[in-house]
């Protein structure tokens, strides 16, 4: 799963630690959640809350931002958007990893 924007991202997650970021979260959420999505919508919201720069913000307000953000560039899913629910999923997820490597949020 390698993001069309990965370049673009600064901070510790990044390279190869960034993919490993992105497939732990596409596995925790479909083994742990039952959640099943494209690894590339996991990657998307990795890269979309750097670009937009609140990758340190609390949970509630990245994924309200994101959701927003989707809605407005028309991104879905099948069958239909991107919910701020699903995004906090991915979120928690990212939390759990970062908290594994030893990687503050606001330095990801």
């Amino acid at each position: 799963m390698n993001g069309p924007a990965e370049a673009a991202r600064p901070g510790r997650l990044s390279g190869a630690l960034f993919t490993e970021c992105a497939e732990w979260i596409w596995e925790q959420l479909q083994e742990e959640d039952g959640i099943f999505l494209s690894g590339e919508l996991v990657e998307l919201i990795l890269v979309t809350e750097r670009e937009l720069g609140i990758h340190d913000r609390d949970l509630f307000t990245i994924a309200s931002t994101l959701a927003a953000e989707f809605a407005a560039r028309g991104i879905q899913t099948a069958p239909g958007a991107i919910t701020a629910d699903l995004i906090r999923a991915v979120l928690e997820w990212e939390d759990q990893f970062l908290g594994l490597a030893g990687i503050p949020r606001a330095e990801s």
